[in-house]
């Protein structure tokens, strides 16, 4: 697979990582108006996100940052990078549909 279809597939899955999380943070927006929501950050500090909020967008808006700067790093640097990349993605989607479930729930 190339550089430019591996970049391009990331890019697509920061597109509907980026829709659930804006959803997401509506749902959030609701919960803490009913006060039902009450934590610090979304991840916990052991992860590879170096931003901490409680909302999701944050963590994209990182995700998005990290794509953008491989983009123009040399190859070395950019296949060192690119596992964190993965593994955020995956933790995104993860807690997004973990969350979505929980919200079926109540």
């Amino acid at each position: 697979m190339s550089k430019e279809s591996v970049q391009a597939q990331l890019q697509e899955n920061i597109k509907i990582i980026y829709h659930r999380a804006v959803d997401a943070d509506q749902a959030l927006n609701e919960l803490r108006k009913q006060k039902t929501a009450g934590f610090a950050h979304i991840f916990a500090d052991d992860t590879p996100f170096t931003k901490h909020a409680d909302t999701f967008l944050p963590y994209v808006e990182e995700l998005a940052a990290d794509l953008q700067a491989i983009q123009t790093d040399t190859e070395e640097h950019y296949m060192k990078q690119l596992p964190a990349i993965v593994v955020k993605i995956e933790l995104l989607f993860k807690m997004l549909n973990a969350f979505k479930e929980n919200l079926k729930e109540k």
